[in-house]
């Protein structure tokens, strides 16, 4: 065998790699179709090296000299989508589909340019350039624009550029006469280690970006209450202490509120407890919408919630709260009952002490229940300045 054909072999195998890689993502998270997409450009990229030694070492030369042009180009464009998928962004499919037809009515026209001419090596590595110029393209418009998101970027640029300079350097070095010289040539050897090397550090950059995002969603599912898409217990400590870590280094105020819906066990007794998750969904729904951005809101069970507010003095926090008690009472839902909410309110002093501010919102919590619910309390309001309905 030709020391291309050993590249062949060894590039083949990658591909199935990144294509076995890629799938046993998607398995670990089902939910996420980005693996998919690029396990299926991997997969087609397989055909590329299989097709190149069916050329060399069989006489079907127009069915693989085909098969290798159209294949590696497929494999590339599948990445476009890929990747748009993967940005949770809508794929370019008119791009797509320019790009495809381009390299359709290409295809046959390559003979007419003369095998080995610099016009005709150009025009074939065109589509191929294109398409990751297109990766390069949807990276830098649907990425934060990360450090990773850039060397991704970067990785796709130099793909792109690789090609244009692959056809100067398969018109000096040559290609062989026919199809079927190719796997011979020294071009072939040197086309398939550069191209296979810049393939398999694009596919690594891409690997680690989605294995990433499979542990950030994995992270994200075992911190957030399933039915009202709020953080749970667990989610609310661990962010809480980033969120306060910052408000620490900052000197910013925070405050936090402890929230109990008023009556909920007759809700349930008397609506049925598909009406009572509803009611939580809903109020869930009332609290990320209603709060600061920069605001972090948890359920920590039952239909007790809690919000911690960063950049918010202690008045700033009452009128938060005294807003969210009235918003409740207006987001009852056709088919659902109406709700009313008790909220205890605390400051978080210097030296931030999370614990200590939730005990003392948990104590302004049941004086509002004492004083007959539906009312804001905290420790640190005087008569004059509690507000009740």
């Amino acid at each position: 065998m030709q020391p291309a054909g050993f590249t062949l072999v060894m590039n083949m195998a990658v591909a199935g790699l990144f294509a076995a890689s890629y799938v046993a993502i998607a398995l670990l998270n089902r939910g996420s179709r980005a693996p998919i997409w690029f396990a299926v450009s991997y997969a087609i990229g397989m055909l590329t090296p299989m097709a190149q030694l069916g050329l060399a070492y069989s006489g079907w030369t127009v069915f693989f000299g085909g098969l290798v042009f159209f294949s590696f180009a497929a494999a590339l464009l599948a990445m476009v989508p890929a990747l748009a998928v993967f940005y949770r962004t809508r794929p370019p499919w008119r791009l797509v589909g320019a790009l495809a037809l381009g390299t359709v009515i290409l295809g046959p026209a390559l003979p007419l340019l003369g095998r080995g001419r610099l016009v005709y090596e150009l025009a074939y590595q065109a589509p191929f350039a294109a398409a990751m110029a297109a990766c390069v393209w949807v990276v830098l418009r649907a990425s934060p624009r990360q450090i990773s998101d850039l060397m991704l970027a970067l990785a796709f640029a130099l793909l792109a550029a690789h090609f244009p300079a692959k056809a100067v350097v398969a018109w000096r070095l040559g290609t062989g006469s026919l199809p079927t010289d190719y796997i011979g040539t020294t071009y072939a050897l040197v086309s398939q280690v550069s191209s296979g090397i810049l393939l398999v550090a694009t596919g690594l950059v891409l690997l680690i970006k989605a294995l990433q995002q499979v542990i950030r969603e994995s992270e994200a599912v075992a911190e957030t209450d399933p039915l009202t898409a709020v953080a749970n217990r667990r989610g609310f400590t661990l962010r809480a202490e980033r969120l306060l870590t910052e408000a620490r280094e900052h000197g910013r105020p925070a405050a936090v509120l402890m929230l109990d819906l008023d009556h909920f066990k007759a809700v349930n007794d008397t609506f049925g407890h598909a009406a009572g998750d509803a009611a939580l969904r809903a109020f869930g729904a009332l609290l990320r919408r209603s709060v600061p951005q920069s605001a972090l809101v948890a359920r920590l069970g039952g239909e007790e919630f809690v919000v911690l507010l960063d950049r918010t003095p202690m008045d700033a926090a009452l009128l938060h709260a005294e807003a969210l008690r009235l918003a409740t009472l207006d987001c009852a839902e056709p088919g659902l009952p109406a709700l009313s909410v008790s909220i205890g309110v605390a400051a978080l002093p210097v030296p931030y002490d999370l614990s200590r501010a939730l005990e003392r919102a948990d104590r302004a919590l049941y004086a509002a229940k004492r004083a007959g619910r539906n009312c804001v309390r905290s420790e640190e309001m005087r008569p004059s300045l509690k507000v009740k309905s």
